[in-house]
């Protein structure tokens, strides 16, 4: 069966709307479907059609992601992909991934990266798994901070979602420079994250904000009254600190909203210190651990050129046939090709796993997705790769 791969037309919006939101097991309104044009650069689009109807879509937004030492580098992030179930195993998403792929390298973006809806999908395309994602149930009435922490009075305050937008903005343009992994969009963007937090979603009110002069949080509430002992859900949907007061006050904040029993995030890193800050620390739980943010390297030399290392040193890698050398002195960073001897071998895919530091060599050795030299070189490889805080994205896209 023949296709095309296209980019689509205003016209076909609403039929890639759709079929999009249909490979996702949803229905989108007339509502949803204007909201999301505003965020939607089509250019950036490419569908597959079959008789003039699309059966697959795949795109990608505009970032900056945040490297190692608080660089960054422009990145596509690649979504709304999906076939439709009556063309599978014909060809088209290979052909759509290559197509966005390809308008990545049009546009100078060394690296790509994705969420993945399914986690065996996306190696075979360059991709590897960068970051940890992981779900955070605290269960409230266990959670109370050490009480020789000291929370600064009247620090935190409710504050209305428009009033608030432009210190979010602000803070969070800062923040993310902070953490590897991390990423920045465009002002269109932003503005519909945060329009995202004045509608409700799944049950749960729309966003409560709270402000810090050097931070804020967003949170819902999904209501659960019992019968006399109300035990709300508390989603956490934000919660950024420039600060360690920052964090303490914000979480102090968090804490104390009354009725609820439960609180949940997917936004919290594995290194966050919160666990430390209570009486308690079992009475935060991780529900569940996993892949987070895919990375593909488009540019090598860029975007390993671009990071700051753990150690000076240099070391030569073999990726899918072609050999960079990374070097660094402890200030200054490049990558470029090489014919020397490989200290390490892999394929492209793990170079993305390598790119943020938050998988060891050695652990990608363990797992037969990296062949080294010596000991003596994994030794090195894994500090030279190392980065503090562990890499991190809490912007879904």
């Amino acid at each position: 069966m023949a296709f095309e791969i296209s980019i689509p037309t205003e016209e076909q919006w609403p039929e890639l709307m759709r079929v999009d939101a249909r490979g996702f097991g949803w229905v989108p309104s007339d509502e949803i479907t204007a909201k999301r044009r505003l965020i939607i650069d089509l250019e950036r689009f490419r569908i597959a059609t079959d008789g003039g109807r699309i059966v697959g879509v795949a795109g990608s937004f505009a970032f900056d992601m945040t490297l190692p030492g608080g660089t960054s580098v422009p990145m596509a992030g690649v979504t709304w992909v999906s076939v439709s179930a009556t063309h599978r195993r014909q060809g088209v998403l290979t052909a759509l991934i290559a197509a966005v792929h390809a308008d990545a390298d049009d546009r100078g973006e060394p690296v790509a990266a994705l969420y993945a809806s399914e986690g065996g999908i996306y190696r075979r395309f360059g991709y590897g798994a960068a970051t940890t994602g992981r779900r955070v149930t605290i269960q409230r009435i266990h959670a109370q901070l050490r009480p020789e922490l000291t929370v600064a009075p009247g620090a935190v305050q409710y504050a209305d979602a428009d009033d608030i937008a432009p210190h979010e903005r602000a803070v969070w343009d800062r923040f993310r420079r902070l953490r590897a992994g991390e990423v920045s969009g465009s002002e269109v963007w932003e503005q519909r994250r945060f329009m995202h937090y004045a509608e409700p979603d799944e049950g749960y009110t729309p966003g409560f904000h709270l402000a810090h002069a050097d931070g804020f949080a967003i949170y819902r509430i999904k209501e659960q009254w019992g019968t006399g002992f109300p035990s709300h859900e508390l989603f956490l949907e934000q919660l950024v600190a420039l600060t360690p007061q920052a964090h303490l006050d914000l979480w102090h904040a968090v804490l104390s909203v009354d009725l609820v029993g439960t609180i949940v995030t997917r936004v919290m890193p594995i290194d966050d210190p919160l666990v430390h800050l209570l009486v308690n620390p079992r009475a935060l739980s991780t529900a569940a651990v996993h892949d987070g943010l895919w990375v593909h390297v488009r540019g090598p030399g860029v975007a390993f050129g671009a990071r700051a290392y753990g150690s000076a040193d240099r070391l030569v890698i073999e990726a899918d046939g072609r050999r960079w050398s990374i070097e660094s002195d402890g200030e200054e960073s490049s990558c470029r090709t090489v014919r020397s001897r490989p200290d390490l071998v892999t394929d492209g895919a793990t170079l993305g796993s390598l790119l943020l530091g938050g998988v060891a060599p050695s652990e990608l050795v363990a797992g037969h997705r990296i062949a080294v030299r010596n000991a003596a070189t994994l030794r090195r490889a894994d500090v030279f790769f190392s980065t503090r805080p562990a890499p991190h994205c809490a912007t879904f896209f």
